[in-house]
């Protein structure tokens, strides 16, 4: 849309150097070209004023002659007169002489004075004069005589003699001035040809520099309209370069003018599309655009300054203003939009403060669990006394102390759903069963003045989670919904096939585009701000009075939600209610059985059962329960210790397991080497924080049965008894016909500069059952290969400081000819092995990995 104008300066900026030399060119012709002008201009007039001054000196010849003429005729007329009247006496012949005699005077001083430049024409015209007056003053005698007398004969003939005199005078002036005629008219004949030539010579001087002009002006033109052209392609090339720049730009020159701008500005700052151009459009309308805003960004910035700097929310945007003034005046205005900056570091500020809160809570958890398992096994040993029995006030309290602890059991199941470190028990669910079957206790819950609709879409999938968990999180907004709805109000439950597709998964970090079942709990209550909304997930935060809610619920549905891996989003605004939509992921399984172990009768047994537990505490009181149910029990503090009763030839019949305890040996090495050492023998976990040791991406593994901690006895009791019918979760575990488990290594080196990879690939070692030991670089991993002879696979890394990947191999095979080794790298295989023949003993482990690839590479 931008466009640059031919007024800014800086498209004179673009228009570049050839211009101004073609104008420096220019330039320097005119000077010459004026000189030479000049020079003709002068020469011309020069000329023409000689040829004025020939034309003038020919005309004043003809003149003098002509006043000689006239001398000659007044005085021949005069004379004409005379003899007239004295022939005939007639005095008629008289007026012709006395008009001769007064023209003859006159025609003397003319004569006299044209020729003032002459001495010898001035002495003529004195001669003249006295030839005039003296044949005058002859002729004036005659006239008083009377005719034919001897004096007027006399007279008659010395009046032809002056005459004679006279002519000879005036026909010697004509004579002089017909030489000097032709001396002046050769003069101006000469100019003339003069003129001529120079003229000739001007017009080709001027015809050849007008020729040089003409040249010098077309290769002006033609420099021009190549600089032009390149003018036009260096704007079009900026122009297309600011129009690709994400960032909004435009400039204003100093008269306030827009001088060029890309689309981004307009959509950016969000002015009207009528204003995109730069025929007319001026700071002060855009200013008037921005007049109602907030934060105002088309100030010209301070001249002292060479980058000012300024951040706006607008329209839904983060935007970073940046303002830098031109040195050829106006300023340039660039608008970052920096939204998806913000909130992705907003995205991860939150991830990162809940994953702390997370770890936290999680090991508050674990501890509390401990000694809720404490208190809940004594409380139970202590109801089913005697005592307990026939008093009935101690039996009352201890009932109530074990409602405690079932509270304080909800309580810790909250913080560790929160933390994701609760073990779910997923199963193909219909959400549309649950919710209907919801309904009613929903209904009686949450009273007679909330109105609860269930819509259930039709052909809606099946999703894998955790039923129990579904419930719960149900039951939390539901309760949350009740207490946003003091007056009363309406809630609806609603389950509906959805898909998130890229588009909404971009602008949600967390989100894996796919198929999914939606859960929708919506209410009419008063709605929340957005400072509360982005809050609202942490534990313990809640905006009800004290003692009105733990601030647990919300927090638990997360967990549960993110855990199962799946997606929440809480939509509100005050006034008008809110909604919370819970996306899990749809499943193709069919639906599963409801596990109906709760329901079957309490009962014990007479098997063996050997307890595993570090909190001494804990295991006697497990130990107390377990006795109580009639079955035989040993107890050992860690897995060494358990292992050592196995190796004796102890005879089992379940292991009962905490998952976490300190120590070498693992839990799930444990289990392994039972099963080796006892073949048909039984596994039953418990924990009250799994760590990942038989939980994986927040499920239990497939050959696992966990007991959460805390449990009442019957809940170990109705455990047990299903693990042994083979009931409970997970495969039965082999009989003694079945092959022995393959061996598995116990001991791997990892070798990793990376600490974060280090950490992740040791931690997945782990998970898998097996001991890891960790090297950062070459030199430490061959000291821990010296003194850990143990170690059977190296698996490392190929960039190690220092001793890279294939070196560490080749030492470390020096030293341990038998060691397994496995190479992680981002490379091919080929490329892994730089060239050199591949090893069949060496295997490829390719980055980025999962702990399904790292299973496969260890052979485990």
């Amino acid at each position: 849309m931008g466009r640059f104008t031919g007024g800014g300066s800086l498209e004179r900026g673009v228009v570049g150097r050839g211009v101004l030399t073609a104008n420096r060119l220019a330039l320097l012709a005119a000077v010459p070209l004026f000189l030479v002008f000049a020079t003709i201009a002068y020469l011309t007039v020069q000329f023409a004023a000689n040829e004025n001054a020939a034309q003038r000196g020919v005309a004043h010849t003809f003149q003098v002659i002509g006043a000689l003429r006239q001398v000659l005729v007044d005085a021949q007329d005069a004379e004409t007169g005379q003899r007239g009247f004295l022939l005939t006496g007639d005095q008629e012949f008289l007026a012709p002489y006395r008009a001769a005699v007064e023209r003859v005077d006159r025609d003397v001083v003319a004569f006299r004075n044209l020729t003032r430049d002459n001495p010898d024409q001035q002495h003529r015209a004195e001669a003249l004069a006295n030839h005039v007056n003296v044949r005058f003053a002859a002729l004036d005698f005659t006239l008083a005589r009377a005719p034919q007398s001897p004096e007027m004969v006399k007279a008659l003939q010395t009046g032809k003699q002056r005459m004679d005199a006279l002519r000879a005078e005036v026909a010697a002036g004509m004579t002089v001035e017909r030489t000097l005629l032709q001396v002046r008219t050769k003069e101006r004949d000469k100019q003339e040809r003069y003129e001529i030539a120079f003229a000739v010579g001007a017009a080709v001087l001027a015809l050849g520099i007008l020729m040089i002009a003409a040249a010098l002006l077309v290769r002006n033109n033609l420099g021009l309209s190549e600089s032009e052209r390149a003018r036009a392609r260096e704007a079009a090339i900026l122009q297309a370069t600011i129009d690709t720049v994400r960032d909004g730009i435009a400039y204003f020159a100093a008269d306030g003018s827009l001088c060029a701008f890309n689309a981004n500005f307009f959509r950016l700052m969000d002015f009207p599309g009528q204003l995109a151009n730069t025929q007319g459009t001026r700071l002060e309308q855009l200013q008037a655009v921005e007049a109602g805003r907030a934060d105002s960004i088309l100030t010209p910035p301070g001249q002292d300054r060479d980058l000012e700097t300024k951040h706006i929310a607008w329209a839904n945007r983060e935007l970073d203003i940046y303002k830098a003034p031109v040195s050829t005046g106006g300023f340039l205005v660039m608008v970052s939009d920096i939204t998806a900056r913000v909130r992705a570091e907003n995205m991860v500020r939150q991830s990162q403060k809940m994953e702390s809160i997370g770890h936290l809570t999680g090991g508050v958890a674990h501890d509390f669990n401990n000694l809720l398992q404490i208190i809940s096994a004594n409380l139970d040993l202590a109801a089913a006394s005697g005592e307990a029995r026939s008093n009935g006030v101690l039996g009352q309290r201890l009932q109530n102390a074990i409602g405690a602890v079932s509270r304080g059991s909800r309580l810790t199941g909250q913080l560790l759903a929160f933390a994701r470190r609760q073990a779910l028990d997923p199963r193909s669910v219909d959400l549309g069963r649950v919710i209907r079957d919801m309904t009613d206790m929903l209904r009686r819950t949450l009273g007679e003045q909330i109105e609860v609709e269930a819509v259930i879409a039709g052909g809606l999938w099946n999703t894998l989670v955790d039923p129990n968990q579904v419930e719960n999180a149900i039951l939390n907004l539901a309760i949350n919904a009740r207490d946003a709805m003091p007056e009363g109000g309406k809630l609806t439950l609603e389950a509906a096939n959805a898909h998130l597709d890229d588009a909404y998964a971009q602008s949600h970090a967390e989100v894996t585009p796919g198929q999914y079942v939606m859960l929708a709990v919506s209410d009419t209550g008063t709605g929340m701000t957005q400072e509360v909304m982005s809050r609202v997930f942490e534990p313990f935060f809640t905006t009800k009075l004290e003692g009105k809610g733990t601030g647990l619920g919300l927090a638990q549905a997360y967990g549960f939600v993110k855990q199962s891996g799946g997606h929440i989003k809480i939509y509100s605004e005050i006034g008008e209610g809110t909604t919370v939509k819970i996306y899990l992921p749809r499943t193709r399984r069919v639906q599963d059985a409801n596990d109906a172990t709760h329901r079957q009768p309490v009962q014990g047994g007479s098997e063996r059962i050997l307890v595993v537990e570090d909190d001494e505490g804990v295991r006697a009181a497990v130990v107390d329960m377990l006795t109580e149910l009639g079955y035989a029990v040993l107890r050992a503090e860690n897995a060494e210790a358990a292992l050592k009763l196995l190796e004796s030839g102890a005879k089992l019949d379940l292991l009962f397991t905490d998952v976490v305890m300190p120590g070498a040996i693992p839990t799930r090495e444990l289990a392994r080497r039972a099963q080796e050492l006892c073949p048909g023998i039984r596994i039953l976990y418990t924990s009250g924080y799994t760590q990942n040791a038989i939980v994986h991406n927040g499920r239990l593994d497939d050959d696992a049965v966990l007991l959460s901690k805390p449990y009442r006895k019957d809940e170990l009791a109705r455990k047990l008894r299903s693990v042994f019918a083979g009931t409970a979760q997970g495969p039965l575990q082999p009989s003694p016909a079945a092959a022995p488990p393959v061996e598995r290594l116990t001991k791997i080196l990892v070798v990793e500069d990376v600490m974060l990879i280090r950490m992740a690939t040791v931690d997945m070692i782990e998970q898998i059952g097996l001991q890891a030991l960790e090297a950062g670089d070459g030199a430490e991993a061959l000291a821990i290969l010296q003194n850990n002879p143990e170690i059977e696979i190296l698996l490392t890394d190929l960039g190690l400081p220092g001793m890279n990947g294939r070196q560490l191999v080749e030492e470390a095979r020096r030293l341990r000819p038998d060691l397994k080794v496995i190479i992680a790298s981002g490379y091919s295989a080929e490329a892994a092995a730089g060239g050199k023949p591949e090893d069949a003993s060496i295997r490829h482990l390719t980055k980025p990995y999962d702990l399904g690839q790292l299973r496969r590479a260890l052979d485990v």
